[in-house]
């Protein structure tokens, strides 16, 4: 069966242009408010005129060209592949072979929430595409629902989960399509999501809570100083005798200001809604996650597909002693939108094993595995990254004291407060970062003010790579870098400094050879 892509795709990808002319012409209009005037307003019609023209036409260009790729794209699904193909003036062809779909998720946007449809996207086991999904397919929301269903039933039956059509309808949820009611003569039968139970279902206050515990207080910070900011540029713009040319001029300002407000004001509070009605659930070797109020997304991950798991710490979380869990691997959290995959919400560390042993049991026991501390002989390591680094402050004190003579004083206090960043930072360093490692699993521990474990299992290690400077060979220590199969910002995890043979142990688990 050969089909295409729901038309609504076209909208939503010709939807940037859209809103970049928009900001373009607006732009343009508040530049030149202060020089319109009532007799020369016949040029004004007759720019904007020429403007919305060249407007027009290229949002036409635009439109035509992804009409002309929609019209010319077909998916089908083959016995062991989905193959797309397009036929536009370049013929390009992609088979995806079952046995290397690492995920298949639905996501729905606020428009695609409007009329009904769903975006569905598939990734593979491939480094090379683990930044970016390597299938998006916007479809009706049944017909998605069904796709995903049949691709799942495929997935299982190349890595020889069931063997039998009966098997599989049995693993998995039915969705009624209106192709489905049609066919078999019966009424629709109940949404999925109200027909499924979820091991874990989060209410109103446990999003509130995760909300508080995710606030960074850096975004907080440049809020206010952006809130302060723009009241000051206003208040010195009212304070102006001819107050349209002093608004006109300020606009960009403004502008600029209250994107910035936007931004960190949405950094502050977007844990508050992007996880509304956080649902998960483990069925079999499958993790199935929900959550979304703007933009809905449902995850299906294979449990062998998991590379690690981190357990992360806000500053305001390890205040509060509340933990969070993600999962790394490929397909999840790559895009740029979708940079956390979450699995457990902010919750006590008794909440967070008892999550875990029901979503996620192979990794309970990395939750126990005490992290060791840093060895006391890093202060040793230290040292000579340390002078040369005050050695730079003050080289560069000097020099601007010697230049800015009337700022003598200033530049002074920004050096005391470089040494005092430096000394904090190695001491919360020290404190924070540790390491360990047993039988079957790797776990370090990183952070400053917050703190991030990250627990993995050697044969999931890529490859792994250990250094010593002189003053470490010295003091008996090693530090190194473990890389993984994900998306390049989950890729590389350096290894803290540590005592002992670790490394060897590292390098067995990888082999197999204990």
């Amino acid at each position: 069966m050969r089909f295409r892509s729901h038309i609504s795709s076209i909208v939503e990808r010709t939807g940037g242009v859209i809103a970049a002319l928009f900001i373009i012409i607006a732009t343009q209009v508040l530049q030149n408010i202060g020089d319109i005037r009532s007799e020369d307003v016949s040029f004004v019609i007759d720019k904007g005129f020429f403007i919305l023209l060249g407007t027009i036409l290229i949002l036409g260009i635009c439109i035509a060209s992804q009409i002309f790729v929609w019209a010319k794209t077909w998916i089908s699904i083959e016995d062991h592949a989905v193959v797309i193909e397009k036929n536009t003036l370049n013929k390009k062809k992609n088979t995806i072979g079952i046995r290397n779909i690492s995920n298949i998720n639905i996501e729905q946007n606020l428009f695609e929430m409007l009329i009904g449809t769903c975006k569905v996207k598939m990734d593979t086991n491939s480094r090379s595409t683990a930044d970016s999904t390597d299938v998006k397919i916007v479809l009706k929301k049944a017909d998605a629902l069904r796709f995903k269903n049949e691709i799942t039933r495929r997935m299982r039956m190349a890595a020889g989960g069931a063997t039998a059509d009966t098997d599989l309808d049995s693993a998995l949820p039915r969705m009624d399509t209106a192709l489905d009611v049609a066919e078999e003569g019966r009424t629709p039968g109940p949404a999925l999501e109200e027909t499924e139970d979820y091991d874990i279902r989060a209410d109103l206050g446990d999003i509130m809570k995760h909300g508080f515990f995710s606030v960074n207080l850096f975004s907080v910070l440049i809020f206010l100083l952006c809130i302060l900011g723009t009241v000051m540029g206003v208040a010195e713009a009212l304070g102006r005798k001819n107050l349209m040319e002093s608004f006109a001029g300020a606009a960009a300002g403004i502008v600029l200001a209250a994107v910035l407000i936007v931004s960190a004001l949405w950094d502050t509070i977007k844990d508050f809604v992007k996880y509304y009605d956080f649902r998960a659930k483990r069925r079999g070797d499958r993790i199935y996650i929900r959550y979304g109020f703007l933009k809905k997304v449902e995850y299906t991950v294979p449990v062998d597909k998991i590379q690690a798991l981190r357990v992360k710490q806000s500053f305001v979380a390890r205040l509060g002693k509340r933990y969070m869990a993600e999962i790394i691997n490929v397909g999840m959290g790559d895009d740029a939108e979708e940079k956390h995959s979450f699995l457990v919400l902010y919750s006590t560390e008794k909440q967070l094993k008892e999550r875990l042993a029901l979503l996620l049991p192979e990794f309970l026991p990395a939750a126990d595995l005490k992290v060791e501390p840093l060895p006391k002989a890093v202060w040793v390591v230290w040292i000579f990254p340390a002078a040369v680094y005050l050695l730079c402050v003050a080289a560069g004190a000097v020099l601007c004291a010697v230049v800015l003579e009337s700022y003598q004083s200033a530049v002074w206090w920004s050096a005391a407060v470089l040494v005092f960043s430096l000394l904090c930072g190695m001491v919360l360093k020290y404190r924070t970062d540790g390491m360990s490692a047993d039988g079957t699993f790797l776990k370090l521990c990183r952070g400053y003010f917050g703190r991030q474990y990250l627990a993995v299992r050697y044969r999931n290690i890529q490859y792994a790579e250990f250094s010593q400077s002189f003053l470490a060979a010295a003091c008996h220590v090693k530090k190194g870098m473990i890389h993984l199969l994900a998306s390049s910002a989950d890729t590389s995890h350096s290894i803290p400094y540590f005592r002992g043979d670790t490394d060897d142990v590292i390098k067995n688990g990888m082999t197999g050879s204990w």
